[in-house]
């Protein structure tokens, strides 16, 4: 990861808001009213700070439809470790997501399936 990076996204975990759409999003999916309201910020404030994440890549988004045929983003974050490291001679950032058990099983039955 390069600096800016490393920047950009210290930058982005510093607020408490976005920390707490990331542990929302942990539990289950959400929709942006959705965390709007568990998160008490308005659904402009929950775009501003999906859209970083989702391009650093610790929220994923989905495209859902309802019956009427309106459709909305679902986001979902992987349970994560961030881990910064501060030396006398580097700082590093390091991000970790752990598998979902989903993904594992079906991982599991595509490997048994091809033997």
């Amino acid at each position: 990861m390069t600096d800016e990076e490393q920047n950009s996204l210290l930058n982005i975990l510093s607020d408490e808001h976005t920390r707490n759409i990331l542990q929302e999003t942990m539990k289950e999916p959400m929709s942006a009213d959705e965390l709007s309201e568990a998160c008490d910020i308005s659904p402009q404030s929950v775009y501003r700070r999906t859209d970083p994440l989702t391009e650093h890549g610790l929220l994923d988004a989905r495209m859902e439809y309802d019956a009427d045929g309106h459709h909305y983003r679902t986001y979902t974050a992987d349970p994560t470790q961030i881990v910064v490291e501060i030396t006398a001679e580097d700082i590093n950032v390091a991000i970790s997501q752990q598998e979902r058990m989903t993904d594992r099983f079906i991982e599991f039955v595509n490997h048994v399936r091809n033997q």
